[in-house]
């Protein structure tokens, strides 16, 4: 009798081992695999980023190309020391309120926020320049576009409201001044202490905005080299 209750305990004790090892091989394969979606769930993400990315260094170039141009444009106006045979719409541009803008694409950025997810990828460092970037850099950024986009409508404002000598070119509508006054006028305003100094505070600002833009370049494209490494690991 005795021989046999501790033979069916052995065999009791031999079936709890046994179904503790099954619910810890069944934990195991479960965060495994919870593992190994999470996982899944930030690379998704970080190719997605890096696509945003992407998106933002090709209209960080287009906006580079837009304001060298206008600068260079501007700068060559204002080394003139005469405009008598510089047409008009050519002077035109110096008082031309004028600017491109550009959001930064924070769409995956933002759903990982909404997901509570705070770390992207094992390498700290990598993680905390993307939030780096879609925090700090975004907020940085937004503050001078904001200060372009304010400051040139105040000088549309000014240059179109705030005068009354010079007739604005416009291909739909009849001019009533004469085109050699206009001129005179366009180059009375742009000529004169206030009118120059309001040139080159525009001037000035769109080259701070140009390096703006340079320089957000340079930060979003060493960010996707970084991400792409990352990936290339994993």
């Amino acid at each position: 009798m005795e021989n046999k209750t501790k033979k069916y305990l052995k065999y009791a004790i031999g079936e709890i081992i046994l179904v503790v090892i099954g619910i810890l091989i069944a934990l195991w394969i479960n965060n495994w695999n919870n593992q190994r979606l999470a996982d899944n769930q930030t690379t998704n993400f970080l190719k997605n980023i890096k696509e945003d990315l992407v998106s933002d260094t090709l209209e960080f170039d287009n906006r580079i190309d837009f304001y060298k141009d206008l600068i260079d444009e501007k700068k060559k106006l204002l080394l003139l020391s005469s405009y008598e045979k510089i047409n008009t719409d050519s002077l035109s541009v110096l008082i031309s309120a004028t600017y491109a803008l550009y959001e930064i694409n924070n769409t995956t950025f933002t759903k990982i926020t909404n997901l509570g997810i705070s770390k992207l990828s094992k390498n700290d460092k990598l993680s905390k320049k993307i939030y780096s970037y879609y925090t700090i850099e975004l907020k940085t950024f937004s503050e001078f576009i904001n200060w372009e986009k304010e400051d040139t409508g105040y000088e549309g404002r000014y240059w179109s409201n705030f005068q009354n000598e010079y007739e604005f070119n416009n291909d739909e509508f009849p001019k009533f001044q004469d085109s050699i006054i206009n001129k005179q006028n366009l180059i009375k305003l742009i000529t004169e202490p206030k009118g120059r100094n309001q040139i080159l505070y525009d001037y000035y600002r769109k080259k701070r905005i140009l390096a703006k833009y340079e320089e957000m370049k340079v930060i979003s494209s060493e960010l996707i080299n970084d991400i792409q490494k990352d990936l290339n690991t994993n």
